[in-house]
């Protein structure tokens, strides 16, 4: 199984040319301390977190009016925040990272303080000097210095620096229904964990049930975002490390596809709609009409809320791994702190970042009483999820919720042991496509769906001249 660090690595060295506007790799102006004397740096931060002069930042992603029950929840926890450090005022701005306005933000310098950002983008804006080095701030935090390291890993630089906080996190995993895999004798706490597993099952679900056997989504670039970590599960990448050439003639990604034709044409448990987006393969989850999916872990809460799946009838595995698999698709968000901000602002910045999601695995009364109202309310409390914190905060957290925590954590117990860090069953995290991602989902969406509407298709030849857009798109993108 692969490094994790390696991709990182490559995407790091790469970034350096990739620049989004000749004004925005301009880093070499900002006041930020690039932690050439750690030891001043520490002290500066020091002082600047016991410091309680008064400070105001600017934070990203208040929600619109339009979602005002979310807007109004979000800033009751700013005032309860500035309660906490009355000497530091939060002005919250609607921007949100977007791929089409970020560049403008950056050339403009209107980039917050505090910035939400893709883990994609993390490499590339360390690498062109935009974002603030939080090392010695963070490590002043209870919560935040005990961050997952696996999700640290993919905001810090090359000079072993962290420039990132993280605040959200997913892989990818295999749902199924334990209520069918139970129907037609699968047992479904040994859920598949290799590619001929899954066929093997969906096959049994597809002639003892109702339901079809698994779901292959296909279009609006889900199609390839979902056959991106089955290539990977198969061995192999649809990108080079760097980001920079497409690697869709990967023998893995010839795998793959003989597996989609295979449950398709051979095993017929693919069901007969071959124009499926994200929506509709949740929908035909959560209604009990197939057998398993991949999607993201973080999909737990929308499948039971949402689209009223019994909480007991999901399972969620770790992504299934070939012999050679090298591990599973990561997404999620780090907080950036702007490298122009005083190390006062940083100092408040990270308190906001820490205060804003890490709370409940430091302060018990406020752990037990958010997962009270969240029981109250009808929500799911004890979810599987990516840790943000160590392994020793989180079980704190769970001893501190487990009366409220109303979701069987142990039919998770492969896939949380997936996501956690230093488990043996661990899997890498691979970041998405740094260039032209959802171009390359669109191309893949195209073959996915020839494969699984034409049993004679030539996949050799649809996956050259597929290698051949893909590499026009990162073109395309790199020269932007």
């Amino acid at each position: 199984m692969r490094n994790k660090k390696s991709r990182l690595g490559a995407v790091a060295a790469v970034a350096s040319t990739v620049c989004l506007t000749l004004a925005a790799c301009g880093g070499g102006d900002s006041d930020a301390t690039d932690g050439s004397d750690n030891g001043d740096s520490a002290a500066i931060a020091q002082e600047a977190w016991e410091s309680e002069a008064p400070v105001t930042i600017s934070v990203s992603d208040l929600p619109p009016t339009s979602k005002p029950e979310i807007r109004e929840a979000r800033l009751a926890l700013i005032e309860d925040f500035e309660d906490k450090y009355p000497y530091i005022t939060v002005e919250p701005e609607e921007v949100t990272w977007a791929a089409d306005t970020f560049p403008t933000m950056l050339a403009s310098d209107t980039v917050p303080t505090v910035m939400n950002l893709p883990f994609t983008e993390m490499q590339p804006m360390i690498q062109r000097e935009q974002a603030a080095d939080v090392t010695d701030y963070v490590a002043l935090d209870e919560a935040l210095g005990e961050s997952n390291e696996s999700l640290v890993e993919l905001a810090t630089g090359p000079d072993d620096r962290q420039y990132g906080v993280p605040m959200d996190a997913y892989t990818m995993g295999l749902y199924y229904n334990r209520s069918l895999f139970e129907e037609v004798g699968l047992d479904p706490d040994a859920p598949p964990q290799t590619w001929d597993e899954v066929r093997e099952a969906a096959t049994k679900i597809n002639d003892g049930t109702d339901a079809q056997g698994f779901i292959f989504m296909t279009s609006d670039n889900t199609g390839g975002w979902v056959f991106t970590p089955i290539v990977n599960g198969f061995g192999g990448e649809t990108v080079s490390e760097d980001g920079t050439t497409a690697t869709l003639d990967d023998p893995a990604v010839k795998e793959a596809l003989q597996f989609y034709h295979d449950v398709r044409w051979e095993d017929n448990s693919a069901g007969s709609n071959f124009l499926v987006a994200f929506d509709d393969a949740n929908q035909l989850f959560g209604a009990g009409q197939a057998g398993m999916y991949i999607a993201p872990g973080n999909q737990f809460n929308n499948i039971v809320t949402n689209l009223g799946m019994d909480v007991d009838e999901i399972g969620l595995a770790p992504l299934p791994q070939d012999s050679d698999g090298i591990g599973t698709l990561a997404g999620g968000t780090h907080g950036m702190i702007n490298p122009k901000a005083s190390p006062e602002e940083i100092a408040a910045a990270v308190k906001y970042l820490s205060f804003y999601k890490f709370q409940q695995y430091t302060d018990e009364e406020y752990a037990v009483t958010s997962a009270e109202a969240q029981a109250a309310d009808g929500s799911l409390v004890g979810n599987p999820a990516v840790p943000l914190v160590s392994n020793e905060l989180v079980d704190q957290w769970l001893t501190w919720i487990d009366d409220d925590i109303n979701v069987p954590r142990d039919h998770f117990d492969a896939y949380i042991a997936s996501v956690t860090p230093g488990d043996p069953d661990e899997l890498p995290l691979i970041q998405e496509p740094r260039l032209a991602a959802q171009q390359i989902y669109a191309i893949e969406d195209t073959i996915i769906q020839t494969v699984l509407t034409d049993e004679g298709a030539d996949i050799d030849a649809l996956i050259a001249d597929a290698n051949d857009q893909a590499q026009a798109a990162i073109d395309e993108a790199a020269s932007e």
